[in-house]
């Protein structure tokens, strides 16, 4: 059985309504086995809303656009299809490069083509669902690449070497530049302004279609807020790279000034979406991000991005916040009784804006694990040593009934999650390791979870 992780590595193929479409026909194929008949639909998602936001779960297809087809051509996995019929979502996570709609050149000639985000929409809007939309301004790692190798970032970009800088994409955290990415200078102000006015191309097209949830735009690569892939720490293999491209007399100076100046990019980006008074909710990602061990606190950077993003502006809109990295480590960490930080402080963060109003968005890094993360109290021997076993059933991410529980407490309105969470709950044909019995051992209380997510009143 294929997991999320083949999906995850997948490259672009905006494929979905073709299967979706084959697999109703009937049509022969020797993969159309995949797409075997899902287990009876359960449960039925909420439809409150409130400006256009509707609470609930979501799926995350992948962490690309239409991957319902793997790197060598092969049909993903069913769960992506039995995910999206069932009744508890209410829509689905689509992801949309900056590329796929900027056509202009780099002097602004051209134009705005939106034929590939309705494209990736239609599989939900035909069943009456919504859809939350995620620009990437640039990938994370190579093997997130476009068709054909193309870039998220514009070509127009890509091709003035003065605005790109290269980091190895991660795969292996090396110090080489083999598999490194050309990503986008965001600071300087030739790439600051032309993914403005794409964006603010973006929500004049979307905002009043009722379709679409909510958006999350890219601060920095992906949907999220740090500058390449991974960069959240000083001994992240692409923060020593992106330090340098900074002046200053030492080392330690220039990850002074390589903070302070993403940290001020960041903070006008944010402004700059609240200007956009988009009329459907407009999302951030809290991020940690720092470029030295002593002397730039945790909290700093994802609580300046709480509050740029929450705080009296000028009357402009306040925003949502996410965090795509939650885990039951948080809860285990936040139920200490001194409360001890979560990943970008989301814990404090969603605790002080729980009764605000706004949206507050939860993605987990990985699919859960039934058993929890590995280590050596996992019940599984295999589990018991650092590595994420899903076939085991023990990933880093926990076990989603403990986080969805908690995170319910802490206001998190908006859950978007892997198709493994529906898979445990609905299907009996989940065998990876048969003698595991998921569906059999789990399934109640995962249905019994995701209707918890699912069927929420907003304040």
């Amino acid at each position: 059985m294929l997991f999320v992780g083949d999906i995850m590595a997948a490259h672009l193929y905006s494929a979905l309504l073709l299967t979706l479409v084959r697999f109703a026909l009937c049509n022969p194929d020797p993969l159309d086995a995949v797409f075997a008949p899902c287990d009876q639909l359960k449960g039925a998602h909420s439809t409150n809303a409130r400006n256009g936001f509707a609470p609930g779960l979501y799926v995350v297809s992948s962490n690309l656009p239409g991957a319902t087809i793997r790197k060598d051509g092969k049909l993903a996995n069913r769960n992506i299809v039995c995910a999206h019929e069932d009744r508890l979502t209410s829509g689905g996570t689509v992801v949309i490069p900056w590329a796929a709609f900027d056509k202009r050149d780099a002097n602004g000639r051209g134009s705005f083509d939106w034929g590939f985000v309705e494209q990736q929409m239609a599989p939900w809007v035909a069943r009456g669902q919504k859809v939350n939309l995620l620009v990437w301004p640039a990938v994370q790692k190579e093997d997130q690449s476009f068709p054909a190798g193309q870039s998220a970032t514009p070509q127009y970009i890509i091709d003035q070497p003065d605005l790109i800088f290269q980091c190895p994409d991660g795969t292996t955290q090396g110090t080489t530049s083999l598999g490194a990415l050309p990503l986008p200078k965001f600071w300087r102000a030739e790439v600051y302004t032309k993914y403005a006015q794409a964006l603010r191309q973006f929500v004049a097209r979307f905002e009043d279609n009722t379709n679409v949830n909510y958006f999350r735009f890219g601060i920095g690569v992906g949907a999220e807020s740090y500058p390449a892939n991974g960069a959240t720490t000083p001994n992240n293999f692409c923060v020593k790279t992106f330090i340098q491209l900074f002046p200053g007399p030492s080392n330690d100076a220039r990850a002074n000034t390589a903070f302070s100046e993403w940290s001020k990019y960041v903070a006008a980006r944010i402004r700059a979406f609240r200007r956009f008074n988009s009329r459907k909710a407009i999302i951030v990602t809290l991020n940690d991000f720092r470029t030295k061990t002593f002397g730039q606190g945790p909290n700093k950077f994802p609580d300046m991005i709480a509050y740029e993003a929450t705080r009296e502006y000028n009357g402009f809109p306040k925003l949502g916040l996410g965090v795509q990295g939650a885990t039951t480590k948080d809860v285990d960490r936040w139920e200490q009784p001194q409360r001890a930080r979560c990943n970008a402080n989301w814990c404090a963060i969603f605790n002080r804006n729980k009764d605000s109003g706004i949206p507050l968005q939860l993605q987990t890094p990985t699919h859960s694990g039934v058993y929890g993360p590995p280590g050596p109290g996992n019940p599984i021997a295999a589990c018991q040593g650092s590595r994420n076993i899903g076939a085991q059933g023990c990933m880093s991410t926990g076990n989603m009934v403990k986080l969805i529980s908690f995170a319910l407490q802490w206001g998190v309105r908006s859950f978007e999650l892997y198709p493994y969470e529906w898979f445990v709950a609905n299907d009996k044909r989940f065998s990876t390791n048969p003698e595991l019995d998921f569906y059999d051992l789990f399934g109640e209380e995962y249905r019994a979870a995701l209707n918890s997510a699912s069927n929420q009143r907003l304040a």
